[in-house]
């Protein structure tokens, strides 16, 4: 009777889990990083423009910064900036989901 139980048992379908979100980098990059970079990545901002906040458009600054980089400046913020770290506030994959759209600014 058992193994007739475990048999079934094996055989149940198991739920799929339940998908998982994709973080939204756009949302992620409106409510944490425009009040210093802008909506338009230009820095363009009064506290841009204050902090001397980087300007994600830049070629030399799309060029010369590494993903690797932007990742560690948004955890950890920037030595000697206004930049502050975002480990406590942003998950990994948050963090991560910026780093194409912070690519996306020197595109335009």
């Amino acid at each position: 009777m058992i193994a007739f139980a475990l048999a079934l048992l094996a055989q149940a379908s198991t739920p799929s889990p339940a998908p998982v979100q994709a973080p939204n980098a756009k949302e992620i990059f409106a409510k944490h990083c425009t009040l210093c970079h802008g909506a338009d990545g230009r820095a363009q901002t009064k506290k841009g423009k204050q902090y001397e906040a980087a300007d994600f458009t830049s070629q030399k600054w799309q060029s010369t910064t590494p993903d690797e980089e932007i990742a560690d400046s948004i955890a950890n913020g920037v030595p000697k900036t206004k930049m502050q770290a975002f480990a406590k506030k942003l998950s990994k994959e948050e963090i991560q989901a910026l780093i194409p759209y912070l690519r996306a600014f020197g595109k335009k």
